[in-house]
């Protein structure tokens, strides 16, 4: 008889995430490859390919959420859960069961007869996880492309996708790799002047992260806007031509004040959408964050006088050895499984 093993997939438009888990559930592996669905399908369908090889000594069963359906290579979102369904049900082994917004899962056969029920559903899970604390009233998830801002309670009708998300500002369109600096500002300080910004897609936010050092970039396989890796060189260069001029090592000490800028400014953005839903009761929260940029939170609560919960506070079963950051950065595609879990011992 073949071993167990539990898979929560994440399948996101830039990034899919797997979290794999032994038959005790705990977490024994985390893997996260960078793919750009838009931009080349194939290589969703050899990552596909390759975990399950990579565990076909096991009996499989995944747990699966999507966010990848609103890439534009699809026609509409419908098109996009509909190709994701068909590749994940040829391609990965094992038995699959998809993650809809009425918090329960459906086989493949389901899911096609319920599209919509399984756009971006990911944050739901977080939602979930958050109604079950106690000590959290929000978490905040910040990923390479988004901003989730999920608070106890939400609705989950109300929010039911992109659109009023955005609307009632629970959903951010930044992330701290992907987003172009040009559009989150027109102008910016350099050396003492208001200096406008070339609005082309030269740097990225991945650029101010990697010059201050607060992504490490080394076992992460994105590449920059230009196609160059996240090396401190590549993102001096890409930043210094967003302000159009050419980079020397004589411009380092202003372009890292620049990066420092950028993300006072990113938190100051996340600040005005908990705002507009909180009101005058911004400063009575206790926030928590998890996703790529959680380290902005952290900062955010120090420098608002906020109360900060760490998610690593929470009791997850891993193996010693696990890169905990790994866990933390990628939570979602643990936490489709974990609900699984909880809804099954509940019934």
């Amino acid at each position: 008889m073949k071993n167990k093993l539990y898979l929560g997939w994440d399948i996101g438009g830039a990034n899919t995430k797997i979290c794999v888990f032994d038959s005790n559930f705990t977490i024994i592996d985390v893997h996260v490859k960078n793919i750009k669905v838009w931009n080349n399908f194939d290589d969703l369908k050899s990552f596909f390919k390759f975990i399950s090889n990579l565990y076909e000594n096991f009996e499989i069963n995944n747990f699966i959420t999507i966010t990848a359906e609103s890439c534009d290579n699809f026609a509409d979102r419908e098109s996009g859960i509909s190709e994701i369904l068909s590749n994940c049900n040829y391609y990965i082994n094992g038995n699959k069961l998809y993650y809809t917004n009425s918090n329960t899962y459906i086989d493949y056969d389901n899911a096609l007869m319920s599209l919509n029920s399984l756009f971006s559903t990911n944050w739901m899970l977080t939602s979930n996880f958050l109604n079950s604390k106690d000590n959290i009233d929000l978490i905040v998830d910040i990923g390479s492309t988004t901003t989730d801002i999920i608070f106890k309670d939400m609705d989950i009708k109300n929010n039911i996708n992109d659109h009023m998300r955005l609307t009632n500002n629970t959903l951010l369109y930044i992330g701290v790799v992907r987003t172009p600096l040009a559009m989150m500002a027109n102008n910016i300080n350099f050396k003492g002047d208001e200096i406008s910004l070339v609005n082309e897609v030269f740097a990225t936010t991945g650029d101010i992260f990697n010059i201050i050092n607060d992504i490490n970039f080394v076992e992460l396989d994105y590449l920059g806007s230009d196609n160059l890796k996240f090396e401190k060189f590549n993102s001096f260069v890409r930043l210094s031509r967003i302000l159009g001029f050419d980079y020397k090592t004589s411009h380092e000490k202003d372009l890292i004040d620049v990066s420092y800028d950028f993300k006072k400014l990113f938190i100051s953005k996340i600040v005005d959408n908990i705002k507009k839903i909180f009101g005058n009761k911004f400063n009575d929260l206790t926030i928590s964050s998890v996703g790529e940029g959680r380290f902005l939170i952290k900062e955010m609560c120090a420098l608002y006088n906020i109360k900060y919960w760490p998610i690593e506070n929470i009791c997850l079963n891993f193996t010693e050895t696990l890169d905990r950051n790994k866990i933390y950065s990628n939570m979602t595609s643990a936490l489709v499984v974990i609900n699984f879990n909880n809804i099954k011992n509940y019934a």
